[in-house]
């Protein structure tokens, strides 16, 4: 054999040896079992002890007495070890200082709020609810069940007939209110005074209503946008925790019967607002949007910045907003998709259960839901993607890359032949997740319409600089069709459940680790409600998830081969439903448990390397 030919082969087994360092990630896994009663409870949180080193993983089991908890505490150390194992018993007030995830309120209770809505005419009405809420002490959430009561006026003179609700409500459950962006008409069929004089209107559950602000235009403007500010502690349940409400609007073509000499002339004129929960505005400012037909779909606060972004369509520059969609793009009701859901379905008996959730009787008011008005708009082809930065009451930057530009920067895993293409069409938005170099990762996937529904199919990750310019559009294939739950007879199957991605960085800078949130299974689950002269059984199917996982090089973007957690374990793990993932130092660690809950899989992700 030539020299050429040694050489050549040393030069491609050090490639090959590159290829699979680059695609094996710095992953420790370790399964145990657990008690049959820890099985019968829930894994509440984990508590991580940074100074020692070690976490614990709290299941919380219900006690025999009405002021106290059980727990079981299996504590590990950074190697995975299970290195202790305590069980007691605490009292929940105890348990509610010291844990914030324990949101024990009771077995059972009863709340009232009111929900905003429009009505046929588009005017503002409001009625009450009735909320029960009953514990689950194997999931550790509650059940709800709303029975819708009689409609309520305003205590507002003459508000029956001032107010249009043009979108834009937000439930604070804590403070059982309802905050309302409340179109005010100066006169009678005042059209489009509705659309540049805002109240902003609280109404608590005594149908005390009350404007607690003003929001004024020089013309009339619609809301594009409005939804709870979302941030990095995303196991706080928002509401638990209510964030600041988040509101885009965009100047409006009129229509008929406003005059044309009061429009703007500037279609990409938008405002920023941002409220807190009691309705006190904490910013409000004008921007030039690139796009004149933005549709922003998610807001984020991450170090104090907020980052705005969303799909745009630029093919018809000369239009307004409501011009190039068609469409209300904001829900005209505060009720939320499972109430009407619910509502739709029940006809005035019990409704449909879906995740642990009924409604009793009563009827729904006029209203479209945000799932609504994404079902026809996410089907929308759109020209660009649009993604700005807010800090200190403006934007530091606002970009609006192409489609084409998205196909120009493609990237894919090393195993995979293609490249999944984005067109712009049949696409949703998962979430955003950045870098501690200040690269922004968005992530979405596009799915094709099925009898059932949908059926998602490439998973993408753009990447943006810290300035907002587009780096690499990532796409991977993926198919869950053969996991999605036939052999149970299930409705849903694995690929109608959207994936959710976030990337974390490498400690030497040179790695990121893109963490794949996917359905796996669908489990079946029977339920029975005891009446008095029946009983009923209801079935709910809940998706499985588990947790694939790839890297990327940074210096020259290559996308290695995926792989799940507990792949080479000989039993099934599934992510644990509420909580599955925190920190230890420079590890990241993932929680599952098989479908029955008698073995967990604890997995470490070593981000030093």
């Amino acid at each position: 054999m030539n020299l050429k030919h040694v050489l050549s082969g040393i030069v491609l087994g050090m490639m090959l040896l590159s290829t699979a360092a680059h695609a094996q990630l710095p992953v420790l896994e370790k399964s145990y079992d657990i008690s049959r009663k820890a099985k019968n409870g829930y894994l509440g949180g984990v508590e991580v002890n940074a100074e020692k080193q070690t976490f614990d993983m709290v299941f919380v089991l219900r006690s025999s007495t009405k002021k106290m908890v059980k727990r079981e505490i299996y504590t590990y150390d950074k190697e995975l070890n299970l290195i202790n194992t305590e069980k007691d018993e605490q009292p929940i007030e105890q348990m509610k200082k010291k844990y914030k995830w324990f949101n024990f309120k009771g077995d059972s209770y009863v709340s009232h709020s009111l929900s905003a809505s429009a009505n046929l005419t588009g005017k503002l009405v409001f009625r009450k609810k009735e909320i029960t809420w009953k514990y689950l002490w194997l999931t550790g959430s509650y059940n709800k069940s709303v029975k819708q009561l009689e409609k309520v006026k305003a205590t507002n003179e003459g508000s029956g007939e001032k107010y249009f609700f043009r979108g834009g409500a937000y439930e604070v459950k804590p403070d059982s209110t309802v905050l309302v962006m409340a179109g005010r008409q100066e006169k009678k069929n005042d059209l489009a005074g509705s659309m540049m004089h805002y109240d902003i209107l609280s109404c608590d559950n005594q149908v005390n209503i009350k404007t607690v602000g003003t929001i004024e235009f020089k013309y009339p403007n619609i809301p594009v946008y409005s939804a709870a500010l979302e941030d990095d502690n995303s196991e706080l349940d928002n509401d638990d925790y209510p964030r600041d409400w988040i509101m885009v609007f965009a100047p409006n073509s009129g229509g008929g019967g406003v005059d044309k000499d009061i429009i703007d002339p500037d279609k990409n004129n938008y405002t920023y607002i941002r409220l807190n929960t009691q309705g006190d505005v904490l910013e409000k400012f004008s921007f030039k949007s690139p796009s004149n037909g933005w549709r922003v779909l998610g807001a984020y606060d991450h170090d104090g910045s907020v980052f705005v972004y969303g799909s745009a369509n630029n093919k018809d520059q000369d239009k307004y907003v409501n011009q190039v969609y068609k469409t209300v793009m904001v829900p005209t009701t505060s009720a939320d998709d499972d109430e009407k859901e619910a509502a739709s379905s029940g006809g005035g008996g019990l409704g449909a259960l879906k995740s642990g959730f009924s409604m009793l009787s009563g009827s729904a008011d006029f209203g479209i839901t945000q799932t609504k008005i994404d079902e026809t708009m996410d089907a929308m082809k759109y020209t660009n993607f649009q993604i700005g930065k807010i800090s200190n009451g403006k934007f530091d930057f606002l970009s609006c890359p192409t489609i084409e530009d998205f196909e120009k920067l493609q990237a894919k895993p090393s195993d995979q032949k293609k490249f999944a293409e984005f067109d712009g069409k049949s696409f949703v938005i998962n979430g955003i997740s950045f870098s501690k170099s200040g690269d922004v990762f968005v992530n979405g996937q596009d799915f094709k319409k099925i009898k059932k529904g949908r059926s998602y199919k490439g998973v993408y990750m753009f990447q943006f600089d810290p300035t907002g310019n587009l780096k690499r559009n990532y796409g991977v294939f993926l198919d869950q069709s053969k996991t999605s739950g036939f052999f149970n007879k299930s409705p849903l199957t694995s690929d109608m459940i959207p994936s959710k991605s976030f990337i974390q960085e490498s400690g030497d800078g040179k790695s990121l680790y893109w963490m794949m949130r996917m359905a796996k299974s669908i489990h079946k689950e029977s339920h029975t409600t005891f009446g008095f002269s029946s009983n009923t059984e209801t079935t709910t199917w809940s998706p499985l998830y588990n947790m694939e996982y790839g890297s990327i090089n940074i210096a020259d973007g290559q996308l290695s081969e995926f792989k799940f957690l507990g792949e080479s374990e000989k039993k099934k793990f599934y992510l644990f439903p509420n909580t599955n993932e925190t920190r230890l130092g420079n590890y990241s660690l993932f929680f599952s448990e098989t479908e029955k809950g008698d073995k967990i899989l604890v997995s470490r992700v070593d981000l030093t390397k």
